[in-house]
């Protein structure tokens, strides 16, 4: 019986024994056998999704462990490819080629497009106009939290309640 279906007949259950269930010793015992028998069932079915609640969560760490040692790996070739390619071209300047044509490949050595770079030497020289003011306002929670525990009242604001998180032990 699936948890959806477990939890259906619980409150079926719940309700029926308010709305009838009082009228006999006999229905009322009876009614309590059910409900005990979900109960273990319902317990039997918990086990089952926290064992696979688990099971994801290993997973996803494994897998977050894997990605984040692939990334590295990736860098490490990224960075290797960069060395390799500086190498040569530095060789290709170094013996005045700036074009080599293999069975797989055309190289050439060319200037990079887009914007003339700006190379900053000293930044204390460069005037204000060329200067753009950055603020940053962000709101300090805690210093909100404490006022309104305190008693006092800010506009705008209240206080939440606290979520609820299912705990595997």
């Amino acid at each position: 019986m699936s948890l959806y279906a477990i939890k259906s007949e619980m409150l079926g259950l719940l309700e029926a024994f308010a709305e009838h269930g009082k009228e006999s010793p006999e229905a009322e015992a009876a009614f309590r056998e059910h409900a005990e028998a979900l109960a273990a069932e319902f317990d039997s079915k918990a086990d089952d999704y926290a064992a696979l609640i688990r099971v994801c969560e290993t997973r996803a760490a494994a897998r977050r462990e894997e990605s984040e040692r692939m990334a590295a790996l990736a860098k490490d070739d990224e960075a290797l490819a960069e060395r390799l390619r500086s190498s040569l071209m530095d060789a290709m300047n170094a013996v005045g080629r700036t074009k080599v044509q293999t069975t797989r490949f055309n190289l050439s050595v060319r200037r990079n497009g887009g914007k003339v770079p700006v190379i900053v030497t000293d930044e204390t020289n460069i005037p204000d106009e060329f200067r753009i003011p950055k603020v940053t306002m962000s709101l300090d929670k805690d210093a909100i939290r404490q006022r309104i525990e305190s008693g006092e009242e800010v506009p705008g604001v209240c206080l939440g309640e606290r979520g609820f998180r299912l705990d595997l032990k």
